[in-house]
């Protein structure tokens, strides 16, 4: 006998072999936890944008939608201002623009102007209207589309391949450097350009931006002109008579006339809910009043109590997630705030039974709400923690990083902590506060929190990394600046660096797709499998949001093409083993989310040919066929429970089977799941009909 009390013939045998991490990243390709995961997290980042922006605050972002594809829902964040994501603008927020969009005094002007030169530049500070304004000018003179620029693309060398015809181009934030080298002789070659294809386009330049004034100067627009409040008011209310209550009129006379564009189309929506009961004039009153900062600032001050701010900070990083998660994080809090203040280690001890949960509810301005959270177990009940007022959070945080610079120290160490535990909805909240931290400082953010957790090689604090990339991306301001983050992610020579670059790729929103699909075709080039799949992660996020999908697709067809690099070729496989696992979405009459390649292949005859062809090289690849026969056999699982998806699958496999000339391969397989103890045999029966039906 063994020592271990193992016997001698169990000691001769063979060490397991080593795992392989291909077959391993393909079996988590098709494991259904991750797939319930990624759309989790998708679904929290969306959470937490609202949470934390709120309604009302005064951000410069649009309505965070998800693609139809993730069947991630989608959610609005009312007017937090104008969606221009990097490419195509969406159709409905050029219609919504359209419907609730008053001309300022100098439109006709500026619209002249840019039918003549066919460039214009806006040099004006943000909250003027500007980028609506320049949206409905495109919109109005370019028929075939509005499109944004990337925020590091390059006047000067902007070509004639680089445009579309009949197309409107916005440049949402030029920079410095750029915006100083600006010449006439550029912007001339520009317009002939834009002339020769029907197009216009309009540059946004930070008022604060050096220009050559005294060679470009005639193609600077300074000034839109006043628009009077109640104007706006009058367009964004159906009912203007709510406007002509006394309390309204006080709180419309406080108005400055340097309000954003974007506040006063919050406060008509406010309105809109006080004309039909749905809110009370006070709280419309206090949020817009002179005295309503004032106040804050006031009642933030009043929470002198360690805890107690403690808790106030913690609910604004964690507002409406569940009162145990708030609670735990402000004692976190405490204790670093403590070790600042308090440092005698006699001195730290804390009391568990002083202050009840309801008194730091009340003393917060908050209040506690029944609610549901979803787990791996199904839906459960929790109370939820929030603030009243859903400015609070923005708001707060905002004020930390603007007056209370050695709290701000402390704090940034607590997010830091907070995003590297696992759990999505505390690391994914610790991002976006950073996020929103970052508006204010992004290099100080930036080098202690978002590049730190980066590069730790924490799978946790990588996606506080990505979370954290989320807000400024889309800024105007700051998209540009996340660009060229990612970028120099790419490119670097730490992997860990790379794989969160290559993680952001696929749900930023500071570049167009094709620049997106560019740097994700780069880092394939030299990918491990960690980065593979990470790659493989971000190229699903691009088919679950964006609308041209078939870009997407194309870029897998020409990634795994026979001639391209061996470890392209296999991210590119691996990326549709994803994507196959990861994206469904719900068809109107049927019973089961479909598999989202198959309802794409069915709708939209481009895409399935690029559909049919990933496919075909997957089973002809010996090193993903089995893989790609599993995902074949969980698709036709779905069909044995929604009989609408058998016939439209059986046309799909069939059109596989004779582009990769493995009919009788998938014929065999077919059969095989017919005959399982408990295998899809009605579905596998419906496809084999199909499969002698088209051979007849």
């Amino acid at each position: 006998m063994a020592e271990d009390g193992g016997s001698a013939e169990e000691k001769s045998e063979e060490p397991p072999k080593e795992a392989d991490p291909g077959q391993d990243a393909q079996e988590k390709a098709g494991d259904p936890e991750n797939a319930h995961r990624w759309r989790k997290r998708s679904s929290e980042v969306d959470i937490a944008l609202q949470a934390l922006v709120g309604g009302t605050a005064n951000l410069f972002f649009g309505p965070t939608s998800v693609g139809q594809l993730g069947d991630r829902g989608q959610k609005a964040n009312h007017h937090l201002g104008v969606v221009v994501r990097s490419g195509p603008v969406p159709r409905q927020v050029l219609d919504r623009i359209r419907e609730s969009f008053v001309e300022p005094p100098h439109y006709a002007m500026v619209k002249q102007k840019l039918m003549s030169t066919q460039v214009v530049l806006f040099q004006m500070r943000s909250g003027t209207g500007r980028t609506a304004t320049a949206l409905r000018l495109l919109d109005q003179l370019c028929a075939a589309g509005v499109r944004k620029l990337d925020p590091d693309a390059t006047l000067k060398t902007l070509q004639e391949k680089d445009l579309e015809e009949n197309h409107g181009y916005l440049l949402e934030s030029l920079e410095a450097d750029q915006a100083r080298e600006l010449q006439a002789f550029q912007i001339e070659r520009l317009g002939r350009l834009m002339d020769e294809k029907g197009s216009r386009l309009i540059v946004i330049v930070d008022e604060s931006t050096p220009l050559r004034f005294h060679d470009i100067g005639d193609l600077v627009i300074g000034d839109l002109g006043h628009v009077a409040p109640e104007r706006l008011l009058q367009q964004h209310l159906s009912d203007a008579a709510v406007l002509e209550k006394p309390e309204v009129k006080e709180i419309v006379a406080e108005l400055t006339d340097d309000i954003p564009r974007r506040e006063l189309a919050q406060l008509a929506d406010l309105l809109r809910e006080v004309a039909e009961g749905r809110a009370e004039l006070t709280a419309v009153k206090e949020r817009f009043s002179r005295a309503g900062e004032a106040n804050f600032v006031e009642w933030f001050d009043r929470q002198t109590d360690i805890e107690q701010r403690a808790f106030v900070i913690a609910l604004a990083v964690f507002n409406d997630e569940p009162v145990q998660i708030v609670s735990q994080a402000a004692t976190l809090l405490a204790e670093h705030i403590k070790a600042v203040e308090i440092p005698r280690r006699t001195d730290r001890a804390r009391q568990l039974f002083t202050v009840p949960l309801q008194r730091r509810i009340s003393d917060a301005n908050a209040e506690l709400v029944e609610d549901t959270a979803e787990t791996a177990f199904g839906a459960v009940p929790v109370r939820k923690a929030r603030f009243r007022d859903d400015r609070y959070p923005y708001r707060v945080l905002q004020l930390i990083c603007a007056q209370y610079d050695q709290a701000h120290e402390v704090v940034r160490g607590w997010l830091f902590g907070l995003g590297v535990i696992p759990g999505d909805q505390v690391r994914i909240r610790a991002g976006m506060a950073a996020g929103l931290l970052s508006l204010q400082d992004f290099p100080s953010i930036y080098q202690t929190l978002i590049e730190p957790w980066a590069a730790i090689g924490d799978e946790n604090a990588r996606w506080a990394a990505v979370a954290a990339l989320t807000i400024p991306g889309q800024h105007p301001a700051l998209s540009r600046v996340v660009c060229e983050v990612l970028k120099k992610w790419s490119r670097s020579s730490d992997m860990e660096l790379r794989t969160t670059a290559a993680q952001a790729l696929g749900s930023t929103s500071a570049m167009s797709t094709r620049a997106c699909l560019r740097l994700l075709r780069q880092l394939a080039r030299y990918a491990d499998w960690g980065i593979a799949y990470a790659v493989g992660e971000s190229v699903t996020d691009l088919l679950a949001r964006v609308d041209d999908r078939g870009a997407v697709l194309g870029a897998l067809v020409r990634w795994s093409r026979d001639d391209e690099h061996p470890k392209r070729r296999e991210t590119a496989l691996l990326a549709v083993l994803i994507a196959s696992s990861y994206l469904v979405v719900t068809v109107d009459g049927g019973s089961e989310k479909w598999p989202a390649l198959v309802w794409e292949a069915e709708n939209d005859e481009e895409r399935r040919a690029q559909i049919v062809r990933l496919y075909a090289r997957m089973l002809l690849a010996a090193e993903f066929n089995r893989r790609g026969y599993l995902a074949l056999r969980d698709w036709t699982k779905v069909a044995q429970k929604d009989q609408s998806m058998r016939e439209p699958l059986a046309r799909l496999l069939f059109d596989v089977g004779t582009e990769s000339g493995e009919l009788d391969s998938i014929r065999y397989y077919v059969e095989y799941w017919r005959d399982e103890h408990d295998g899809p045999a009605d579905a596998a029966r419906a496809i084999l009909r199909h499969f002698k039906q088209r051979e007849a």
